[in-house]
């Protein structure tokens, strides 16, 4: 417990921190609102998924340049930069809507610029902790950030529900620009270690093949990409897609079957988050992650074949402290064993191996759907072969059996 109040009196950390807070409700609001406008608004709801392709490609195809520019300059001006953008653009939302010009082509550029605003953001956020937070309290401070992320998921909807119940939309955009530019000035405040940003560059794309090849080069490093795109690839659409058809047909329930059953892997994440915050792993991590893989896929997996609410939520539940439980040791591990210098290029590079490939889960499983097979055939295939994935790895890379 004295470790953990350390963390919370690092002046650096806890600023962080807060502006984590304000950008993750932020978030979570405007997403909210932005999909309310497009669903209820325009009345264009089958449009909806332009939106979430326009902000979901650029973050993907710039994450690695978002990595290359966190190792050349102040990641506490990177992040800045980001939130004082979505400032502005919160309030050009607004002024779209006074003069009634804001549509469905403006929000997909809108989303756009937001998702290219990510792929620099995330990079540098998570490069910039290890500078601020001794090694000793990284494994608490990422689960500090990645709980509170999950809090944000949770809440930030429910906040936005009631900011448009009481507010209009332009005033709802202006509450959530006054919380970026209160993430802007918490950020600000933070004092980053000096480095020698000034040092002799090569170009981009050097630097980027350098990352990558430093990342391959690294046992833990190549382990963690390995393990990542398999797990992304084979369960996120199972998760995406698989959980909502399973509320409908095998609990034959409506929306709040389903809210039920996200808010119980939220519940998951946050439990799991809290867990780690007071008792952080130290050893075989690499086996713990792989471990822990193993048992999401059997869970989710069975998911498919429960027709008992109780169970589906208890189910989601621990399936929910699993994926905190093996994305915390992650980032911990990325943090401890990557070179400084080139921390951006690796964090953005393990992002995009497992990011890159969710939309091709996702669009796996639409075609196995369309092809009328069934979700209780599906999410067992997909899921237990990720599981299956996991343990010959295990047997296969040393590196996971015996790396801390």
């Amino acid at each position: 417990m004295t470790q953990v109040s350390s963390l919370f009196r690092n002046r650096n950390f806890l600023l962080l921190w807060f502006s984590s807070i304000f950008g993750n409700l932020a978030l979570a609001v405007a997403t909210l609102s932005e999909t309310w406008y497009v669903v209820k608004t325009l009345g264009v709801k089958e449009q909806l998924g332009f939106v979430m392709i326009a902000g979901s490609v650029p973050r993907i195809v710039l994450m690695a340049f978002g990595g290359v520019l966190a190792d050349r300059m102040k990641r506490t001006r990177i992040i800045r930069f980001s939130l004082t953008t979505r400032v502005f653009l919160m309030l050009a939302l607004v002024g779209l809507l006074y003069f009634n010009a804001l549509n469905i082509v403006t929000l997909t550029g809108f989303a756009f610029l937001y998702g290219a605003l990510d792929a620099f953001f995330w990079p540098a956020r998570d490069a910039l902790l290890p500078s601020v937070v001794p090694d000793l309290d990284l494994p608490r401070a990422n689960s500090v950030m990645l709980t509170t992320n999950q809090i944000g998921l949770v809440f930030g909807p429910v906040l936005g529900g009631a900011l448009l119940a009481l507010l209009s939309y332009e005033w709802v955009f202006v509450f959530t620009a006054i919380m970026l530019a209160a993430g802007t000035l918490c950020v600000a405040q933070v004092k980053e270690p000096p480095m020698d940003w000034h040092a002799a560059r090569k170009h981009v794309l050097a630097e980027l093949k350098e990352g990558v090849q430093y990342a391959l080069s690294s046992p833990v490093l190549r382990s963690l990409m390995i393990i990542y795109a398999i797990a992304n690839l084979l369960f996120m659409g199972p998760l995406a897609l698989g959980v909502p058809i399973v509320a409908a047909d095998n609990l034959h329930g409506n929306a709040a079957v389903l809210s039920y059953l996200q808010s119980a892997f939220a519940a998951g994440m946050v439990t799991g988050g809290f867990l780690l915050t007071i008792f952080p792993p130290r050893k075989k991590r690499l086996l713990m992650i792989a471990l822990v893989i193993v048992a999401e896929g059997v869970l989710l997996g069975s998911l498919s074949h429960v027709t008992w609410l109780a169970l589906a939520v208890c189910v989601q539940f621990l399936t929910g402290l699993g994926v905190v439980s093996n994305n915390v040791p992650m980032m911990s591990l990325i943090q401890q064993y990557a070179d400084r210098s080139k921390i951006g290029r690796v964090m953005s590079l393990n992002t995009m191996a497992s990011m890159g490939l969710s939309p091709l889960s996702y669009a796996m499983v639409t075609g196995l759907l369309s092809l009328h097979i069934g979700i209780g055939v599906i999410m067992p295939v997909f899921c237990l072969t990720m599981s299956a994935a996991m343990l010959l790895l295990i047997w296969g890379m040393p590196a996971i059996r015996q790396i801390d």
